[in-house]
C-alpha cells in the first residue's frame, strides 16, 4: 500500500523511481515478498518460544537476502521496525496501543544498550548530525506511528471518507516529524528542514481542500533534482498501513487486489 501510493516525493511509486535509480516497483514488490517470508519466520520463532537472539538472527538473514537477491537494501529499515513491533506485540500485556508501546520501548532499550553501532548510512547520519533516528523512535515506542500517523489518518478518513486523502495527510504529518536519517544522509539538515516545510505545506493544502496531487508531482521533480528522499517516512507509512490492516480499520490488500482498488478515493 505504501509502494502504490502515488505520487510520493523522492520515493518509488507507480509514477517513477523517485531519487532511487537502483530501485523500481518490480524490485520493491520482490522485496515485499522477502519481508513476508521474514515476518512469517519471525511469528514461528515467537510461537516456539525461542529467545530474542534467535529473532535477531532471522532479521539479519532477511537483510542479507535483500542484498543477495536484489543488490540493494530496499526494506532494511522496515525489517527492523516491523520485526520489533511484532515482537513487542507478542510480549505485550495487552493488544491495546499503550501496552504495545510499553513493551516496544522496553525491548528496544535492552536491544540498543547491547547493540554495536554499525557503519550504515543511517548510523553515520545519526553520529554526524546528532540525530535520534531509529533509536529514538524505537525506544520512544514509535511516537511517529502512535502519536502522529494513526491519529491523523483516522481523523482525516472520518472527515473526508477518502482513504487516499487520509494516506497523504498521514504522509504530510510524518514528513514534519520523522527524524529521517535517509534524508539527512542525502541532504543534511537543510534537506530535512526542506522536507518538514514541504510536509507542512502539504498538510495545509489538504486541510483547505486543495489539489495536492500536482503539488506532490512538483515536489517529486524537485527532490529528484536534489537527490533527496524520505525513506524513514516511507517505512513508517508502511508500518501504519500494517497496524491499520491488522486492526481491521482498513481492508487488507494482497497480490490479487487491483492497484486501482488500493488507490480508490472513498
Amino acid at each position: 500500500m505504501e509502494l502504490y501510493l502515488t505520487p510520493k516525493p523522492g520515493l518509488v511509486d507507480l509514477m517513477d523511481n523517485g531519487s532511487h535509480p537502483d530501485l523500481s516497483v518490480p524490485i520493491m514488490e520482490r522485496s515485499i515478498g522477502i519481508v513476508e517470508d521474514y515476518l512469517g519466520e519471525l511469528v514461528a520463532s515467537l510461537i516456539a518460544g525461542e529467545p530474542f537472539l534467535r529473532q535477531q538472527a532471522i532479521a539479519i538473514r532477511a537483510e542479507q537476502r535483500l542484498y543477495r537477491e536484489l543488490g540493494t537494501n530496499t526494506h532494511k529499515g522496515y525489517i527492523f521496525l516491523s520485526g520489533m513491533l511484532l515482537i513487542a506485540f507478542y510480549h505485550a500485556d495487552g493488544s491495546d496501543e499503550a501496552s504495545v508501546r510499553v513493551s516496544l520501548s522496553s525491548i528496544s532499550e535492552v536491544f540498543f544498550h547491547s547493540a554495536v553501532d554499525t557503519d550504515s548510512n543511517g548510523a553515520r547520519a545519526r553520529r554526524q548530525f546528532k540525530a535520534g533516528g531509529i533509536i529514538r523512535e524505537a525506544t520512544g515506542g514509535y511516537p511517529s506511528l502512535f502519536d502522529t500517523a494513526l491519529p491523523v489518518f483516522r481523523q482525516t478518513l472520518a472527515q473526508s471518507g477518502c482513504m487516499t486523502t487520509a494516506s497523504f495527510a498521514m504522509m504530510a504529518q510524518l514528513m514534519q516529524t520523522v527524524d529521517d536519517t535517509t534524508t539527512l544522509h542525502r541532504g543534511g539538515p537543510e534537506g530535512l528542514m526542506r522536507v518538514r516545510r514541504d510536509g507542512g505545506e502539504l498538510e495545509r493544502i489538504i486541510a483547505d481542500g486543495g489539489e495536492f496531487i500536482p503539488y506532490l508531482e512538483e515536489l517529486n521533480r524537485e527532490y529528484k533534482s536534489r537527490n533527496l528522499t524520505i525513506g524513514g517516512v516511507a517505512d513508517m507509512l508502511g508500518i501504519a498501513f500494517g497496524w491499520l490492516t491488522a486492526g481491521a480499520e482498513i481492508a487488507p490488500v494482497d497480490a490479487e487486489t487491483p492497484v486501482q482498488a488500493v488507490l480508490a478515493a472513498g
